[in-house]
């Protein structure tokens, strides 16, 4: 892209322009908040959608013929999917260890990368080594403890996920060698089908989405992460480009759906109504986390629905079947995530299941896409940290956006998409961008 081009997407940023469609008495402009924001299951009001909403849904909606055969296939589908997911349970979830992708020259190893363009979901083992990811946690500790007066997060009077992106510690994970090479080979899944001589997205660049990071203690029932997606809700429907990616959903050719087709989501917009509460603005192939400590299964862990074409198409066509209201979407709360309602989603809230067990130097990476919660419970005896570091490749929007981080880091202040606490400016210990390596200067969008 030109830098005129560039220049323009990072006015877009600033400006925040939202979508003609709104939802009835709500505003768009921008407030300090925290992650409890974002979803309806941390306590962000549950939509009420206006009228423009039906007739969007009406502009849309498939033949009632095409629409009923679809559903019918796709029912007979995520049965099938279910009945496996759980007999294997977590075990479905794939699993590989970073040595067999750097064996592999960046790349996943083949029936690896078939089974996580299946499941939508991978466990790297040992992506950093374990005592380094401890020594970490312990210096993000050390840099929340020093400030603590001035930071906060959700919740607010005992914080489990912190309003803290720029620790040292945070900085040093997001650019180590191995995290870049996994997120490269995470991105390498990913293909565009160019229109030009130039590909919108570089899968070979990864670039460097700065985000909260998580400790929850043992015993903590407030941190309650009901089923959800991100990448923005209304917005899949509302936005011409975003609708693209899922064109075979809309058609009712549901089996057609390439989930690894990255050609329109470089454009799309999955903020429309810049409420700065951490919804991702940008392309973001796979959220992702990387372990601090042992977790699993009734320690509060991870909850994955790991079958994700199926998925995706029943949420996409969901809101069209004759048992939803005409304004509604299903639950979808423009400006945030998208929950998951019983009513609406239970078959696929069926298909949850914990990740495996995982230590200190794992991640754990989930498509953009994909279903995801955590466990109401944390029954375990030590915390559940985890840095929260997505897979972002290189395409104009993002690398717009990584500037614009970049200028957050200088002046410590918050990060574009998330709530403008701006509460490390006078952090004592923070990271500066002196303290990025080349490499981490280069994901940052930071000229060496």
């Amino acid at each position: 892209s030109s830098i005129s081009a560039q220049a323009s997407h990072r006015s877009l940023l600033l400006q925040r322009r939202p979508c003609p469609l709104k939802m009835q008495g709500t505003s768009v402009a921008a407030s300090a908040g925290s992650i409890g924001d974002l979803f309806t299951s941390l306590g962000a009001k549950p939509p009420v959608l206006g009228e423009e909403y039906a007739r969007l849904k009406e502009q849309l909606r498939p033949p009632q013929a095409a629409l009923g055969e679809a559903w019918q296939r796709l029912e007979e589908a995520i049965a099938k999917e279910a009945l496996e997911i759980a007999q294997k349970g977590s075990g479905v979830i794939p699993e590989v260890d970073f040595a067999a992708i750097e064996a592999n020259g960046g790349h996943f190893p083949a029936e690896v990368a078939h089974a996580i363009q299946k499941r939508g979901c991978v466990v790297v083992r040992n992506t950093v080594d374990p005592e380094l990811a401890l020594a970490m946690k312990a210096d993000a500790e050390r840099y929340i403890a020093a400030n603590k007066d001035k930071l906060a997060g959700f919740p607010q009077d005992n914080p489990m996920v912190w309003e803290v992106y720029w620790s040292k510690a945070q900085m040093k994970m997001r650019e180590h060698a191995r995290m870049l090479a996994t997120q490269t080979a995470l991105n390498r899944l990913w293909h565009c089908r160019a229109s030009g001589d130039e590909s919108p997205v570089d899968v070979h660049r990864p670039l460097t989405y700065c985000d909260r990071l998580r400790i929850r203690k043992a015993g903590d029932k407030s941190f309650t992460l009901g089923p959800h997606i991100d990448g923005g809700s209304t917005e899949r429907w509302e936005d011409e480009e975003y609708r693209k990616v899922y064109s075979s959903i809309m058609n009712c050719d549901w089996e057609e759906y390439d989930a690894f087709d990255a050609t329109h989501r470089a454009e799309a917009k999955y903020d429309l109504y810049g409420k700065n509460v951490g919804a991702c603005t940008v392309f973001r192939s796979f959220q992702g986390w990387l372990s601090l400590s042992n977790s699993g299964k009734g320690k509060g862990a991870l909850l994955l629905a790991p079958l994700l074409r199926e998925a995706t198409a029943f949420l996409i066509l969901r809101p069209f079947l004759e048992d939803v209201a005409a304004s509604s979407f299903c639950g979808a709360n423009p400006g945030k995530a998208q929950d998951l309602f019983p009513e609406f989603h239970q078959k696929l809230i069926d298909c949850m299941v914990p990740i495996p067990d995982v230590g200190p130097g794992d991640s754990v990476f989930w498509h953009c896409d994909l279903i995801h919660a955590v466990e109401g419970s944390h029954g375990g005896s030590e915390d559940a940290a985890v840095f929260y570091i997505p897979s972002v490749p290189f395409c104009a929007r993002s690398d717009a956006y990584v500037k614009a981080q970049a200028e957050a880091l200088r002046l410590g202040r918050t990060p574009p998409d998330f709530p403008p606490n701006h509460f490390e400016v006078s952090c004592e210990g923070r990271g500066q961008v002196e303290d990025l390596s080349e490499e981490g200067k280069k994901a940052m969008g930071v000229s060496c």
